[in-house]
């Protein structure tokens, strides 16, 4: 068995960044020992998660024949990595351990982005792995930027109600307070956590949060557009999720079959993000017909029936097709990535970005199998007569 040498660089540094990640929540837990909060145990299941990461890349290190890493980095091979936030810990202060947390969560989240770089080219194997431990990754991230700014919340309360004690001077100051001193909960938050309905879009990392200014664009023209162009790509999705069983089945080559339905099952968790988006901004997932996929879908129908089953020459005509999708959405999500942190839904931008990285691994998978089989095949079948 073969590797390349970039996979087998992208294995080592995302053992070492994920042992960084451990050795970071638990610094951090060791910080907050005497805080009866439970960020602990969500400090725990992080760090756990990190570990069973470090499982899979060495297992798949192993099975290639190659000496996995071990230990952590000194400074981040891909980015600036955990084990150079804990030395700035500062003790039992909540919100500072948070914000490094938080930090430590960007370079991690920033490693697994770069390691999925389409560019890369990586085994489709190691690409699956690493798109699934990506969005743990990211979901620890989410988490961990949600505790703290809970405790931002918090502390800001505190400070206004100190002001407010003193410039009133009144008797009732125990029970104001109590109000305000009320610290959040975050009873559950290990086992399961749920976006808050209420949704205030925020930057994707610390260095970026002054960076951006959200716009209050619920009612504008621009606002009207990104609706419009969600509900053509809740369209063209479903129609995909209807039309890649089809294409698996006419499918000629074993890997060609494999790659459309695996990016079924990416398909329809597109669907599902998509929904989420509706959610987020409290409308219903209602999709109108994208004449673009339809004209695209409608193609991969005629080639099937212009093609003789079991021929590459059908094989290399479903590759187009689906590279045809994949173009398409790749320019439909890179542009939907961009209107909504102008619209200032960051939240929404972060799913875009995981489905617009899925996009672009299977469209390289396409040229790929291409390259490596069908193309030459192809040209190698005689014309009928």
């Amino acid at each position: 068995m073969e590797i390349s040498e970039k996979a087998i660089d992208v294995i080592n540094d995302l053992i070492k960044i994920n042992n960084d990640r451990v050795a970071g929540f638990e610094k951090a837990g060791a910080d907050l020992q005497n805080d009866d909060n439970g960020l602990i145990a969500v400090f725990n299941k992080l760090a756990g998660e990190s570990q069973q990461y470090v499982a899979e890349l060495t297992d798949i290190a192993q099975q290639y024949g190659i000496e996995p890493a071990e230990g952590t980095s000194t400074s981040g091979d891909l980015h600036r990595a955990w084990i150079d936030i804990k030395a700035t810990f500062t003790g039992h202060d909540l919100l500072a351990v948070l914000n490094e947390c938080e930090r430590g969560e960007d370079a991690a989240k920033a490693a697994y982005r770069d390691a999925l770089d389409p560019e890369n080219r990586m085994e489709f194997e190691l690409t699956q792995v690493l798109q699934r431990q990506q969005q743990g990754i990211n979901e620890g991230h989410d988490l961990i930027k949600s505790l703290r700014d809970q405790v931002e919340t918090s502390d800001n309360d505190d400070e206004q109600s100190d002001k407010n004690t003193v410039a009133s001077a009144e008797p009732a100051y125990q029970e104001q307070q109590e109000q305000f001193t009320e610290q959040p909960s975050y009873e559950g938050a290990a086992g399961e956590y749920q976006n808050q309905a209420a949704y205030t879009p925020e930057p994707e990392s610390i260095e970026q949060e002054e960076e951006w200014e959200e716009t209050g664009s619920g009612n504008s023209k621009l606002m009207e557009f990104f609706v419009n162009e969600l509900k053509d790509l809740l369209w063209a999705e479903r129609e995909l999720v209807d039309t890649l069983p089809d294409m698996a089945e006419a499918a000629t080559s074993v890997e060609l079959k494999n790659a459309f339905e695996m990016h079924l099952s990416e398909t329809e968790t597109h669907v599902q993000r998509l929904e989420q988006v509706f959610a987020i901004l409290g409308l219903e997932p209602e999709s109108r017909k994208c004449e673009a996929m339809a004209g695209i879908t409608d193609e991969g129908d005629e080639i099937i029936s212009a093609t003789e089953e079991g021929t590459a020459q059908r094989d290399v005509g479903l590759i187009f097709a689906g590279q045809k999708a994949e173009h398409y959405e790749i320019a439909s999500y890179g542009g939907m990535i961009a209107l909504a942190k102008t619209l200032g839904y960051y939240e929404i931008a972060e799913l875009f970005v995981l489905t617009l990285g899925e996009e672009k691994t299977a469209d390289a998978k396409l040229t790929e199998i291409a390259e490596s089989q069908a193309n030459y095949e192809a040209s190698t079948e005689s014309a009928e007569e």
